[in-house]
């Protein structure tokens, strides 16, 4: 089973990057596809041009689809538990491979303040989204920036501490792409994953048979 999870596109917003979600989807194989979260940016007054067509026919419908509904997405909500056009949305998903547990959350869950306010985070998002097209500022960016300066390295392990029931965890959210590994107190290797995001980064995640892979796009 080869599996391809992608998070935080945000598209329809200034600076996602459209070619590279495009050639993504065109050229990469998989069985299953995992759309963890973020997708489309529903936050902010998205644009949708054709190329966002295009990214939406480029992926294989065939296959089978995961949509863990993100704070981005959250307009698609109602869907979670449902199927609708071959896509299935979920609020996490988990599964057993390699005998080893795996669960997928997009993330949000974790961050304190003001993101779980969604009237409040509408209208930052609406001003936020204003200031970029009307300036050409990358203002998502400047934010991660800032939480990478910030985030303190307990807040990593509370999220694994919560998730110890668990042999691989991943998220996405934090726009942050990274691997934690370690073994814990029963010599059993556990692993922690950001598949970062597709505005500042263009980074994703293959699991094949198991074995988690985060890669760049960007770089072959």
């Amino acid at each position: 089973m080869k599996r391809l999870i992608i998070s935080d596109t945000h598209i329809g917003s200034k600076f996602y990057k459209k070619e590279e979600v495009l050639k993504l989807l065109r050229t990469k194989e998989y069985d299953q596809l995992i759309l963890n979260g973020d997708i489309i940016e529903f936050l902010k007054v998205p644009t949708f041009t054709p190329l966002a067509l295009e990214i939406a026919r480029a992926v294989e419908y065939s296959k089978e689809i995961i949509y863990v509904v993100g704070n981005h997405d959250a307009a698609l909500v109602e869907f979670v538990g449902q199927e609708l056009g071959g896509v299935k949305f979920v609020e996490e998903y988990c599964f057993r491979e390699g005998n080893r547990n795996f669960r997928i959350e997009h993330g949000d869950k974790y961050e304190a303040g003001l993101v779980h306010r969604k009237y409040i985070m509408k209208l930052i998002s609406i001003i936020q989204d204003f200031f970029e097209r009307t300036f050409d500022l990358d203002l998502t960016s400047w934010l991660t920036n800032r939480k990478i300066e910030k985030r303190k390295l307990k807040k990593l392990w509370d999220i694994i501490g919560i998730n110890d029931d668990v042999d691989v965890l991943i998220i996405g959210h934090l726009h942050i792409p990274e691997v934690v590994i370690w073994i814990d107190e029963n010599e059993k290797i556990k692993t922690y994953v950001n598949s970062g995001d597709w505005v500042q980064h263009a980074t994703y995640i293959e699991i094949n048979d198991g074995v988690v892979r985060l890669r760049n796009f960007l770089k072959k």
